[in-house]
Order: C-alpha cells, then sequence, then structure tokens
C-alpha cells in the first residue's frame, strides 16, 4: 500500500498547523487584512494598527506574511508571540531586541523608556523603522494596554520612531475602545472573516497545490459542503479535518474525498472530544 503522500500525489502534509507562508491563502478578507497593516507600516506616521478575527482565522499567519516581506534594510520588525505581560517586561523585551547583546536594562520604567527612545532614535538614524507586532494583544491587562500610549510618545524631531501593530481576538475591540488613551492612537483596525462557502474550494486546491497535488481537486461539492458546515469556515478548524479526511480516506483507498470521509472523521471527533468541532 501507497504512503499516504504518494497515494495522494503530495510532496508533503498540506493541512499542518505550521506558519509556513507559502500556504498562506489570499481571499478577499485576508488580503485586505494584509493590505490594511502593510498600510500602517509603510505610511509610518500612524502610531496604532488592530488586527482582530477569531480563533483559528489566520491572524498570526496574516502577521507572518506581513512579516515576511519587510525589507531587513528598511524595518526592524519586533513580533512577540504572546502579550501577557506588564508594561516594564515589554520594555526589556523591546531593550533586548534592539540594543547590543548583553545590554544592562535598567530598574526603572522611566530610565527604560529613556534608553528606549535612544536605540529607536539609532534605528531611525540608520534608516530603519521599527515595527512591533503583539499577538495575542487580548492577554494584555488593562494597565499594559493604557501604558502603551508612553510608546507612541516616543519621537525625535517630531518623527514617528515606533509603529505597533495590535493583533489578537474580537475581545481586544471592546477592551482597546475602553480605553481611550490608546483608542484614539489606532489609526486603522480591521476584523478577519472566515472562509465563505463560495471561496473554500479555492482555500483547498491552493493548500494541496503548495503540498505538491497536480491540480488540487481532492475533495468533491459534497466534502466541501461538510467541512464548512461543520468548520464555519475557520481555516485552523478546516485543516485539522480536512487533515484527518485524507488521512481517513487513504486508509479506504479512496481516489476524492466525499462528504461521507468528513462526516466519518466529525463524528468520530464528536466521540472522543467534550466540545464542538468549530467551537
Amino acid at each position: 500500500m501507497l504512503d499516504l503522500l504518494q497515494h495522494w500525489q503530495l510532496v508533503t502534509r498540506p493541512f499542518e498547523a505550521t506558519w509556513d507562508t507559502r500556504f498562506f491563502f489570499r481571499s478577499t478578507s485576508h488580503q485586505e487584512a494584509l493590505d490594511r497593516l502593510a498600510y500602517v507600516v509603510q505610511e509610518g506616521g500612524m502610531n496604532i494598527g488592530m488586527l482582530t478575527g477569531e480563533i483559528g482565522c489566520g491572524k498570526t499567519l496574516t502577521r507572518a506574511v506581513l512579516q515576511a516581506s519587510l525589507p531587513a534594510q528598511e524595518h526592524h520588525v519586533i513580533a512577540l508571540e504572546n502579550s501577557g505581560f506588564a508594561f516594564e517586561d515589554l520594555l526589556a523585551a523591546l531593550l533586548r531586541r534592539l540594543g547590543p547583546q548583553g545590554l544592562e536594562i535598567p530598574p526603572s520604567q522611566l530610565a527604560r523608556l529613556d534608553l528606549l527612545e535612544t536605540l529607536l532614535i539609532k534605528q531611525a538614524q540608520e534608516g530603519r523603522q521599527v515595527v512591533v507586532m503583539l499577538d495575542e494583544a487580548q492577554d494584555m491587562s488593562m494597565q499594559t494596554l493604557h501604558e502603551l500610549r508612553w510608546l507612541t510618545n516616543l519621537n525625535g524631531a517630531g518623527q514617528n520612531l515606533i509603529t505597533i501593530l495590535l493583533i489578537g481576538q474580537p475581545n481586544l475591540r471592546p477592551m482597546v475602545q475602553s480605553c481611550t488613551d490608546v483608542d484614539q492612537r489606532v489609526g486603522l483596525r480591521y476584523h478577519l472573516q472566515p472562509l465563505s462557502l463560495e471561496v473554500l474550494p479555492e482555500y483547498l486546491a491552493h493548500r494541496l497545490h503548495v503540498a505538491g497535488h497536480p491540480h488540487g481537486l481532492l475533495f468533491d461539492a459534497s466534502a466541501i459542503a461538510q467541512l464548512h458546515e461543520l468548520t464555519r469556515g475557520v481555516p485552523r478548524t478546516v485543516n485539522r479535518l480536512a487533515k484527518l479526511a485524507l488521512e481517513y480516506g487513504w486508509t479506504k483507498d479512496a481516489h476524492q474525498i466525499t462528504g461521507s470521509h468528513v462526516n466519518a472523521v466529525a463524528q468520530d471527533i464528536a466521540l472522543h472530544q467534550a466540545v464542538p468541532l468549530a467551537a
């Protein structure tokens, strides 16, 4: 019996939970999110941009694609995967990323801000824009969120020295709105949408094609309909179910995934877990 990749004419697995930017699918919503975040960075005068979306909608991959697109000679990008720390710890993390190896971190918040401003000015003089990407920003405490305004106040000769991108789940929006000082500094915000039923076939075909399949048409119409109904078009959940459907179809020596394959996998998941597939 052929192994799974050989059976499906693939060179790599198409639905793994990775940040491989080759698999980024430019749906209307994802492309718009990418374009808006890029505009915040390129415009330079905006203090903060904000991207929100449900869990698994592709926020982090969108951020990774943006990060990869920014020339290193023009941008110093600092991407933090978790934002659930105090403001003084955020300052320390930024100083370590911007300063020389072994940089001594000052003990006081004021001293850290002063040193950060010095390092930001140095980056600007060398022609690089500092972009800070804060993922999982909904985990930030209200105090830390409120204190972000101190970063936006850093400037050299009237030049904005730092651009902040807040990336998080939908509850980030009311958090920011309740913090007036920060909310007024958000120059652009966008909410990432799940995949529609109409675009889901293209999404699946794209990932299969990137993984080496000659045409990417391994899921028939009934499978696609079932995938969308069960996952609500959330990419991470689609990937999980599609991956399992390919494995199940392989064990059945199928040549295309049908709705019955998807249903069988979904029923097995429901049997062995306490939460719904699309929860």
